[in-house]
């Protein structure tokens, strides 16, 4: 009985750096933005603001917060994790999914934009708010 919970134990804790690695957000798509840029394609690019607010000159001024990730190529990572945690029948994450969580997470950026009066991108200011990674925006 001992044995059986611990094998559900492990096959239910296995997979997670899989799952992890194929649910990973891709690179944000920010060729192309910036000054000059219409307000509709910051929010069909970076989604709707997560604050809009007016600048101290009057102007128009959003803050957008989102996730910016790996290539998606890289998901292919996901092939050795899978051959580890069959391997060791899901022992493995006790080393892949920290390495997972720290190394390949997204980076979590800000990118505060103002406009002038016909809802161009007159000033644009883009930060790295958070990441645990080497990742970047």
């Amino acid at each position: 009985m001992k044995k059986t919970l611990i094998a559900l134990a492990i096959l239910g804790l296995s997979g997670c750096s899989v799952y992890k690695v194929l649910s990973q957000d891709g690179p944000a798509d920010l060729n192309g933005l910036g000054v000059g840029s219409s307000r509709q394609e910051l929010i069909q690019r970076l989604g709707p603001p997560k604050i809009t607010d007016i600048a101290a000159n009057g102007d128009k001024q959003d803050f957008f917060e989102f996730r910016s990730g790996l290539h998606e190529a890289t998901k292919v990572r996901f092939l050795p994790y899978l051959a580890a945690d069959v391997f060791t029948l899901g022992l493995a994450e006790i080393v892949l999914y920290p390495l997972e969580s720290s190394l390949f997470d997204s980076a979590t950026c800000t990118g505060i934009a103002t406009y002038d009066p016909k809802m161009k991108v007159n000033t644009w200011e883009l930060t790295l708010k958070k990441s645990s990674s080497a990742q970047s925006c």
